[in-house]
């Protein structure tokens, strides 16, 4: 597949040269087909057509890869009341059609920004803590592949909106969703283990020790994936 990126990239840049429009809804017919074009072929959304790497954090909460606007509507209905999106960049085909679909079916759309391959900004992570204590709940949660950023965001919320212990909620970060340990996105994890590291006893909450204590250079610097595995999540699994 990422043989063939050069040129999904030029066909992407020939039919909609302006990915600036994808961060807002579709404004017309041709909006929304080049979105359809650039979800499907471009971010590799027809892989997802059938693979949803879907499943219930708690009644709550649940999280999956990148949604379908089919997607959305079934949440809607199931009582979904927040899409939230961890995706880092809303220049693709599918923020546009989810942003469209969530507005369609009354949903508040959420942002919170982050990335699988390096641990962090101490504010996003307090961000998405203050946004998951206050969302409207049920919510989505989703990131590109499912397996990473939506673990992360999925453990969080176990943590602070649940009061769970860090050492439970860090199982989100599973294999059970894809999510390859030892590749660099397992940085993420590591995020966690070094608040475990420090208070094993989890006697400080975990958001105030990212306020005081969290050095998110200091993880990126120090963590080391494995070859293999790496190659498997960013080349094979193409993880975001």
């Amino acid at each position: 597949m990422a043989a063939f990126k050069p040129f999904r990239t030029w066909l992407a840049r020939r039919i909609f040269p302006d990915r600036e429009a994808f961060r807002d809804p579709p404004a017309d017919a041709a909006a929304r087909r080049a979105a359809w074009f650039d979800f499907l072929f471009v971010d590799f959304g027809i892989l997802r057509l059938f693979w949803k790497n879907r499943a219930w954090v708690t009644p709550r909460v649940l999280r999956m890869n990148q949604p379908y606007p089919g997607d959305i509507a079934r949440a809607a209905r199931a009582g979904i009341r927040t899409i939230v999106t961890a995706r880092h960049d809303p220049r693709h085909g599918g923020n546009a059609l989810v942003a469209e679909a969530a507005q369609r079916h009354g949903l508040t759309y959420l942002t919170l920004p982050l990335f699988s391959r390096s641990a962090p900004f101490r504010q996003a992570i307090l961000d998405a803590g203050l946004a998951l204590k206050q969302a409207e709940y049920p919510l989505l949660i989703h990131c590109k592949s499912g397996a990473d950023r939506a673990g992360f965001l999925s453990a969080l919320y176990l943590v602070v909106a649940e009061g769970r212990p860090v050492r439970e909620a860090k199982g989100q970060l599973s294999l059970r969703h894809l999510h390859i340990r030892a590749s660099r996105t397992g940085v993420l994890d590591t995020v966690f283990e070094t608040y475990l590291k420090a208070y094993p006893d989890e006697s400080k909450p975990f958001l105030d020790w990212v306020r005081d204590e969290y050095d998110p250079e200091a993880i990126d610097r120090n963590y080391q994936a494995q070859g293999i595995a790496d190659f498997i999540d960013r080349v094979i699994l193409r993880h975001e």
